[in-house]
C-alpha cells in the first residue's frame, strides 16, 4: 500500500498543476467529485486534502462534491445515505472559505458547505456548478431543482459523488435523472466518480436538451499510479465540443485510450444575455 506521505505527494501534485497552469491554460474552475479523504476521522488526512487544494486559494476557484468517505458516518460503520453529517468536512473546507469568492452562490443548509453552486462565465456562456452531496435526499434535490430553476440563463454542471458506474446509472442516478437531470433545459453536464471505472452517457433531457454524464474514478488502495489522474476539459464554442485528456501530473503521463481521452460533440454554448 502507498505510504500516507507519497499519496500526499500525488494529491499535492495536482494542485500545484492546476494553480501553474491556470493562466497558460486558461483554466476557470477545479471540480472535486468527492473521497477527498478516505477516512473521515483520520485528521492528518483532512491536512493532506486541505494543503494540496489550498495550493488554489487566490488562482483557481474550485468546487467540492462530498463523497461518503467524506461524512462522518463511514468510520462508525453508519450508511452516509442515512446518516448525513459531514462536521469534518465542514471544519476543513468551511463554508466561509469559499463565500467571499466572486463566483459564489450559496449552500444548503445555508450555514454549510455540504451541497453548494458557484456560477462564472467564460468562453461566451454563462455556467452554473451545482454541487450535491452524495446520495443527495429529497431537500437536497429540492433545494438543487430551485436553484437551477431560479437561474434559467445559466447552462449547468451538476457534480455528485455517486451518480453512474462506467456507461450505467446507479440507483442514485437514476433518482436524480428523473427527479432533477432530465427535467431542466439548461442542464449540460453531470460529473460524478465513486466507482473504480470511466464512462460516458449522452442523453436528451424532457426539453430536448443534450446530457453528456462523464464518469471517472482511478482510486487504488495498493498502489499510487492511478489515484494520481485527474480529468482536464478544454472547452471549444466554436466547435461545440469539449475535449477530455487525463493526465497524472505526479507521473508526467496521459492515459489516452478511448475511455480517458475523447471529445464531447453537440454541446450547448448560448451565448450570455447582456
Amino acid at each position: 500500500m502507498p505510504s500516507t506521505r507519497r499519496r500526499a505527494q500525488a494529491f499535492n501534485a495536482q494542485g500545484k498543476w492546476i494553480k501553474d497552469n491556470t493562466i497558460a491554460r486558461n483554466i476557470k474552475y477545479a471540480i472535486h467529485e468527492g473521497d477527498i479523504v478516505d477516512d473521515s476521522d483520520q485528521p492528518y488526512q483532512w491536512t493532506n486534502a486541505t494543503g494540496a487544494m489550498s495550493q488554489l486559494n487566490g488562482t483557481t476557484p474550485y468546487i467540492l462534491g462530498v463523497g461518503n468517505h467524506d461524512m462522518d458516518a463511514m468510520p462508525k460503520g453508519q450508511n452516509p445515505a442515512v446518516v448525513r453529517d459531514a462536521a469534518a468536512f465542514n471544519r476543513n473546507f468551511p463554508r466561509s472559505g469559499f463565500s467571499n469568492l466572486p463566483s459564489f452562490g450559496g449552500t444548503y443548509p445555508a450555514g454549510q458547505n455540504d451541497n453548494s453552486f458557484h456560477m462564472f462565465s467564460a468562453g461566451g456562456t454563462n455556467w452554473l456548478i451545482l454541487a450535491l452531496k452524495y446520495a443527495p435526499t429529497d431537500d437536497e434535490i429540492a433545494w438543487g431543482n430551485k436553484v437551477i430553476t431560479d437561474h434559467p440563463d445559466r447552462q449547468v454542471v451538476i457534480v455528485t459523488h455517486s451518480y453512474q458506474n462506467g456507461t450505467t446509472k446507479d440507483s442514485v442516478g437514476q433518482k436524480l435523472w428523473t427527479k432533477m437531470v432530465s427535467r431542466h433545459p439548461n442542464v449540460t453536464m453531470v460529473f460524478s466518480g465513486h466507482y473504480v471505472n470511466q464512462g460516458v452517457i449522452v442523453e436528451k433531457g424532457v426539453n430536448g436538451n443534450t446530457v453528456h454524464q462523464i464518469q471517472a474514478d482511478y482510486q487504488n488502495p495498493s498502489t499510487l499510479g492511478p489515484n494520481s489522474y485527474f480529468r482536464i476539459l478544454d472547452f471549444n464554442p466554436t466547435a461545440k465540443s469539449v475535449s477530455v485528456q487525463t493526465y497524472s501530473p505526479y507521473l508526467n503521463k496521459n492515459l489516452t485510450d478511448a475511455k480517458n481521452q475523447f471529445t464531447l460533440q453537440n454541446v450547448s454554448f448560448p451565448r450570455a444575455r447582456r
